[in-house]
């Protein structure tokens, strides 16, 4: 009995964190059209699923179409085994039909020496353009990616590390003038939660592994480091990750050092 009470607890928690992040960043009104962008992986798949339960409680509605961009472009048969799988299971718990996009991501970043960077920005710009194509396609209003607490405070201190630049993953951003929105609905959401989210279900879930270019011909990744710094920091430093995300919720602008830069020069890439 606990531990089902443990489980609803954990169920009721993330709606009211993704609900307080929908709130605060005006990332849904009623009547909107969500595609949700679906990569196999646990945090998508929460992503929906909390979504699709929060219908049952909020008074207005919207409605959702889950996506999944293939990026072996249906060549892979034991990965065509994973997508129907997953498939049919989201059907099976929502009466949602995943519809499936076929990029050659795979085939065409492993074949030619990229540089391992450029592998990471030419996949994402490929599935994230696949993604707002589809958008369009089934005129909605937003396209909502799985990305949680932990991937937004990576992406911020990459590009400390190595862009030199104070910047991160929106939660909301507006695309086209506004016809369309990007949003994070996880985005107050640790990686941990997620996991006891979908780990913790009474039914087993289809999820695997998104597949990665990158990853498959070993090449080391930057987010990889980062996390690793994060992993080491973060015992010894209580709430590191949730300080690192409200920093820059929060910046104190006359204290950033541009101001001692010319007016003539934006200070970009220049040297102490």
């Amino acid at each position: 009995m606990k531990e089902h009470e443990e489980k609803l607890l954990t169920v009721k928690n993330l709606s009211k964190l993704m609900g307080l992040a929908i709130n605060d960043y005006e990332m849904i009104k009623d009547g909107d059209r969500i595609a949700v962008g679906l990569s196999g992986g646990i945090d998508s798949l929460a992503l929906l699923m909390l979504l699709h339960e929060r219908l049952r409680r909020i008074p207005g509605g919207y409605e959702l179409f889950p996506v999944f961009v293939d990026n072996f472009n249906g060549e892979s048969l034991q990965h065509n085994e994973r997508i129907e799988k997953l498939k049919e299971s989201i059907y099976n718990k929502t009466g949602l039909n995943m519809e499936i996009i076929g990029i050659t991501a795979v085939k065409t970043l492993t074949d030619k020496n990229f540089k391992h960077r450029d592998i990471c920005f030419l996949c994402s710009r490929k599935r994230r353009n696949e993604l707002i194509k589809f958008a369009f396609k089934k005129e909605c209003t937003s396209l909502a990616l799985g990305h949680h607490l932990d991937d937004i405070v990576e992406t911020s201190l990459m590009n400390m590390f190595y862009g030199r630049e104070l910047s991160s993953m929106l939660p909301r951003l507006d695309l086209f003038g506004g016809k369309m929105s990007l949003i994070r609905p996880l985005c107050y959401i640790s990686k941990s939660r997620i996991e006891s989210y979908i780990y913790g279900r009474e039914e087993i879930l289809p999820v695997f592994g998104e597949v990665c270019p990158s990853k498959m011909i070993r090449r080391e990744l930057r987010r990889e480091k980062v996390r690793e710094i994060i992993k080491v920091i973060s015992p010894k430093i209580p709430g590191f990750t949730k300080n690192i995300f409200a920093a820059f919720r929060n910046p104190k602008r006359d204290y950033l050092l541009d101001i001692n830069f010319s007016p003539k020069s934006s200070g970009l890439f220049k040297r102490p």
